[in-house]
Parts: structure tokens; sequence; C-alpha cells
């Protein structure tokens, strides 16, 4: 199937609801926007950005449909460049187009290996599901590097991992989108790891599948619920036996202990910067934040004018 008649047939099915609503692909976009910008994942996002937002030039690689440029941008964004290679109309950047209408969003038809953006003119690099479909790695991340402005951070969301490919085919075996379209992918962890050394970019944290909301999500939706998963799973799975359960002191360790054990396509995210020659980074960055236009490559529109 092409995307839009796999997003149609997955809105069709009673039974895929909660994949097609926990994937923003329900049909009302500017619903699934609001969503997006409100969940505790987005905020945990902004909480990491720190003040790089307001002010800043922002890159959305894969930008899908675009809710994260719309939320990006009622962050106070002065402008964000959606990169998105597809021209769906549903999860592409017709879908962007749409919902982006009068904010201050360019959309660019590329791909990452190659990015229509000059040296050093991006603030914040935001990746959300994306690094995992690249077709090379080490190139993406050498072109992040090169459009991130000194200081400017890289945050790298919910990229599946494996461990090798027995893990490569299990995951994709069970990956809904993969079965109906194709073009899905997984990396060991230390690919991802050495792509991001490998461009120059210094990394600050590599965030587990349970240590974090964004990586956690759909199975948990807020920082409390996370907090109680065991908890919550344990009740979920044996009922009142297991409410009982989850009071034994130590149970709970054993319960993350066997959440965090090596799965097929678990998620991990990453942050990195672009470091900075001779001023420390939180004052690079308010520097590059908002000293005037980013010097791009191509004429731009008056969205980011």
């Amino acid at each position: 199937m092409g995307d839009d008649e796999a997003i149609a047939w997955l809105r069709s099915r009673p039974e895929y609801g909660d994949v097609v609503r926990d994937t923003y692909w329900n049909p009302d976009i500017v619903e699934a926007a609001h969503r997006f910008s409100t969940s505790a994942e987005f905020g945990e996002v902004c909480g990491i950005a720190g003040s790089r937002i307001p002010c800043a030039t922002i890159l959305d690689l894969g930008a899908g449909t675009g809710i994260a440029s719309w939320a990006f941008a009622e962050r106070g964004a002065r402008c964000v460049y959606a990169v998105e290679p597809s021209p769906s109309s549903e999860i592409g950047r017709g879908a962007i187009e749409r919902l982006c209408a009068g904010r201050p969003v360019e959309i660019l038809d590329a791909r990452g290996e190659q990015l229509p953006l000059s040296d050093s003119s991006i603030d914040l690099v935001y990746a959300r599901q994306v690094l995992h479909h690249a077709r090379d790695l080490k190139a993406v991340l050498s072109e992040i590097a090169r459009v991130l402005r000194p200081g400017g951070m890289l945050i790298a969301c919910r990229e599946h991992v494996v461990d090798d490919q027995r893990q490569l085919r299990m995951f994709l075996d069970a990956h809904i989108m993969h079965r109906l379209t194709g073009g899905e992918n997984a990396y060991r962890l230390s690919e991802y790891t050495d792509a991001i050394h490998s461009a120059g970019l210094s990394p600050m944290k590599t965030i587990g599948p349970w240590e974090s909301v964004i990586n956690a999500f759909p199975a948990v939706h807020t920082n409390e619920e996370l907090l109680s998963y065991p908890r919550t799973l344990l009740r979920l799975r044996l009922g009142k036996i297991g409410r009982c359960i989850s009071w034994i002191p130590g149970i709970e360790a054993i319960v993350w202990l066997r959440l965090n054990r090596s799965t097929p396509g678990r998620m991990f995210s990453f942050v990195a910067t672009k470091e900075v020659s001779g001023l420390p980074e939180s004052e690079g960055v308010a520097k590059a934040a908002c000293d005037g236009r980013p010097n791009v490559s191509f004429e731009r529109s008056r969205r980011c004018s």
C-alpha cells in the first residue's frame, strides 16, 4: 500500500483505533496537534530544550503531519523548517500545509542526508522517530551537525533499537505499518551513538526506554503514570493478586528489570549539542537564538521572513 491508503485502512478498522490515536494519525489533524502540544512527551522535550525554543530557528526533521512544527510555533519559535520527503496529504507535506497555514513554518521537500540549509543556521534540530529511517545514518548526523549553530542542540526522540538481525526481523514482522507499506528499520544502540560522535556532536544524554515518558508513551501518558507503571502493570496482568503483590518490598525493582530487558524495537532518545568555541554553551545559544534571520540557501516564503 501507499502511505495514504495504509492510513485510510487503519482508520477504517476499529481494532486499530488506539494505534491511530497514539500515532496522531486521526483525521482531525488540528485536534492531533493540540493533543501533541499539550502532551507530557512534548513537555519533556521542551524541558530538555530549555530556553532554546522562544525566538529560535528550529528544524523539524521528518516532520510527518507537522504536529511538532505546529507545537514549536505555538511555543514561540521564530521559524520552523519542516523537512518532509513525503507529499502525502495525510502524513506528509500536504498535511503540514493544511495544519500550519499562517504560521512561521517553512515546508522543505528533502531528506536528512542532504538538507537545503546553510551551515550554522539552526538553533534546535528535533527528530521524532526519524533516525531509524535513515538510509545513511552517519550522513544524516553529519548534516545535522553542519546546519546547527555552535551551542545548538539535537533532540532525537523515540528511535527503535535492536541488538542484531534476528531482533530486527522480529521487530519488522510485528510492525503494522511495515507490513502495510514497508520502509521501517532499526539500528543498534552503538550505531546511533557512534554516528553522533562521528558527526562531531557532543552527546549530553542517552535516554532509555523507561527513563522518560518520551520513550514510554503510549504505555504511559504522564510522568505520574510512568512512576507507578510497575504496580499498574501487575494489577492489569494479575488483578487483585497483582494489587497485593505490588506492595511487596522489592517487587517494583523486579518489574523494572523485566521492563528494561532487551526487546526488539525498544525506544531510545538522544540529546547532543554542537560545541561552542570560546564561549560558555548558554551564552552561545542565547546569542545564536535572537541575532537576526537565519542564513539559508534558498528563497524563503513570507512565513519565516
